[in-house]
């Protein structure tokens, strides 16, 4: 039987949930956002819904074909058009435009090497530094000086410039103590889109509320982005978590929900333009910071706002996202976006200055990751000053900027690993993220990790060589269409896992046909497998690639195997037998076969057809009912291909 993956799964899900439409309250009537399977002539579309007046109202993300339209809703049912609409061939997902607000309220010694900046305010920020001020839990912080004796960030290794994009309500972009990212391939206020990104003049930054450059300034945005990036050691005002960083401001966090995917659609677009131009373009953005939310959200209901965060994700962002200033589990009662179901997301709680979760912070065991500093946390502020505010919207740029630092700390074998494979290197910057939290008390059993952030943890570890391990057997067999390798190594360290080449021509072409992560630090002896399913060749050829110490690639072994299709079908006894009512039948195919499974009564009258069609090499089981039978003896017969077999079974009422 096919097996599918985890994160395929989790794709069906959505897609299924999205077209039955789980209850959904908190939408703007009127409004839908619709993802087509490819582009389209939107006026063509709205044509064909003129009888609820459908318009556009303007394009969010053109790489990802997502559009914002609204209708006339006083003669219409909302279901009853997003329903219609979802039908439509043209359509991949439809769902409402969402209502969302911001998460904050107002709220008036080490073994280590250490780096204090001379920031006149560093003394009160807590969070990077927790000597007891205010009656505090000494070290109940996220050791950023000490994380700062190894780097204070702004570069990778490679001499890419880090940016890290505050989706926010705006920011003051003439504060002094911010460091704002510069689209210096755009010239400003000439109307021309000079870099080809499909915005006109982002010179600094992009406002998804009116698709304009012009970005607005907001307390809140301004609050958030100088946690994660105020400049540091400048003697000035207050330092961020990370020095040196750019901040990307994007206006977008309110309103509606289409705003938030065209606020996130910037940010990716900006990314992807980087990857596809080596860095000529774009911006190398590593992170997005969402300090907004949707309390009680089912992320059903959101298909397109979740699924952003994969697509950020496979360009190589993760997206952190503040959870809901409610003491609630939302595990339980779900929340956007910090329930979607992404490996992308980094989901981020509130603690206090004592290691206690904030009283009116979330929690989650599943959903919600980590947990950061975020009550009484200064920062900067309109107009050019400072403030202290509260809330997840304040823990949650901690940890962006913490991304955003190991990505300068990353050693050159990681940031090649990185840039090789993009979505399975961002998982790794995820995993050391995460790996690394100090456990507190307050966060255990009811977060993912049981931990709050520590940043001089995931540098450290980031910033050590991956090594690659011994290799001790690699081996294969196959059953029916599929084939499974195995192999054991020893010694592991630091191990991200194992790339599965396959070839039937070995001099000239290598596909990449799976990945195998690792178990993590460990000196024992680890076995792997995996399964290269439905081949058909005569011959293939296997083999495994890892790291070395200067990033690049090593093919560790190569091994042959011819594949011959073995005498592996087999029709086992039912069980129970005897049954009553009902028992299972299991049988096993060797290869793709029509296949007939039938029942007989003892004068070889046929009773049942249980099975009558083609299936895939593999393991089956068939229900079969009593219903309307008597007690007796009864057979059941298997033929698949030349295969056949005759099995006994007993009824007893």
């Amino acid at each position: 039987m096919i097996k599918l993956s985890t994160f395929l799964i989790l794709i069906l899900i959505v897609a299924f949930t999205s077209s039955i439409f789980s209850q959904d309250n908190d939408y703007i009537p009127g409004e839908l956002i619709i993802q087509f399977n490819q582009k389209v002539h939107i006026e063509n579309f709205e044509h064909n819904y003129a009888d609820i007046e459908m318009e556009s109202i303007r394009l969010l993300s053109e790489r990802m074909n997502i559009w914002w339209v609204k209708y006339d809703s006083k003669e219409s049912d909302d279901n009853q058009v997003r329903f219609r609409v979802s039908k439509d061939p043209r359509v991949k997902v439809v769902q409402f435009n969402h209502q969302l607000a911001l998460r904050e309220f107002l709220e008036g010694t080490k073994n280590q090497s250490e780096f204090f900046p001379d920031d006149p305010m560093f003394n009160q920020q807590w969070g990077l530094h927790n000597t007891g001020q205010s009656g505090g839990t000494p070290d109940a912080d996220i050791d950023a000086p000490e994380a700062w004796d190894i780097t204070t960030g702004g570069f990778t290794v490679f001499g890419d410039t880090i940016v890290v994009a505050i989706v926010d309500g705006g920011c003051q972009l003439d504060h002094p103590d911010l460091n704002y990212w510069i689209n210096w391939n755009e010239i400003p206020n000439n109307s021309i889109d000079d870099d080809g990104n499909g915005y006109v003049d982002d010179y600094r930054g992009w406002n998804a509320y009116n698709n304009s450059p012009n970005v607005p300034t907001s307390s809140h945005g301004t609050h958030v982005a100088g946690i994660s990036g105020a400049i540091g050691n400048n003697t000035a005002g207050v330092s961020g978590v990370n020095w040196n960083v750019k901040v990307m401001p994007i206006a977008g966090s309110s309103s509606s929900e289409a705003t938030v995917v065209a606020a996130y659609a910037y940010a990716l677009e900006l990314r992807a333009q980087y990857n596809e131009t080596n860095g000529a373009l774009g911006a190398f953005v590593v992170a997005t910071n969402s300090s907004f939310g949707v309390d009680y959200g089912q992320p059903a209901n959101y298909p397109i706002w979740c699924a952003m965060y994969d697509s950020l994700g496979v360009y190589g962002i993760l997206s952190c996202g503040a959870t809901a200033n409610l003491n609630i589990n939302i595990d339980v009662v779900g929340d956007v976006p910090t329930a979607c179901p992404s490996d992308y997301m980094v989901a981020v709680t509130n603690t206090t200055r004592y290691d206690a979760k904030n009283n009116g912070a979330a929690y989650g065991l599943t959903t919600i990751d980590l947990g950061a500093p975020g009550t009484s946390i200064l920062s900067t502020y309109p107009t050019s000053n400072y403030s202290t505010l509260t809330g997840t919207s304040m823990a949650t740029p901690m940890v962006t900027g913490a991304i955003a630092m190991m990505y300068a700390a990353a050693d050159t074998s990681r940031m090649q690993y990185y840039k090789s494979n993009i979505p399975a290197g961002t998982i790794m910057f995820k995993d050391i993220l995460l790996n690394s939290v100090d456990t507190i008390s307050a966060l255990q059993g009811i977060t993912v990790t049981g931990g709050r952030l520590n940043v001089f943890n995931a540098v450290t570890e980031i910033s050590s060589p991956i090594i690659p391990v011994e290799l001790v057997s690699f081996s294969a067999d196959n059953i029916g269409n599929d084939i499974y390798l195995h192999w054991t190594t020893a010694t592991e360290v630091n191990n991200l896992g194992f790339s599965v080449l396959r070839s039937t021509d070995p001099e000239n072409s290598w596909d990449e046909i799976g990945f195998v992560p690792g178990f993590g630090t460990t000196t024992e002896y680890k076995n792997y497998s995996f399964k290269d399913e439905n081949v058909s060749a005569s011959n293939y050829y296997y083999k495994l690639k890892q790291i070395d110490f200067n990033g690049q690639f090593e093919f560790s072994k190569t091994i042959q195997l011819e594949v011959i299709s073995p005498d592996k079908f087999s029709l086992e006894q039912n069980y129970p037998n005897p049954f009553n009512p009902t028992t299972i039948i299991k049988y096993t195919l060797g290869s793709r076969e029509f296949v007939e499974l039938k029942v007989f009564d003892v004068l070889g009258n046929k009773l049942d057809v249980l099975v009558n069609e083609t299936q895939d090499a593999g393991t089956y089981e068939v229900d079969f009912s009593s219903e309307g039978l008597s007690s007796g003896i009864y057979f059941y017969k298997l033929n698949a291909g030349t295969f056949t077999s005759i099995k006994k079974m007993i009824l007893l009422r």
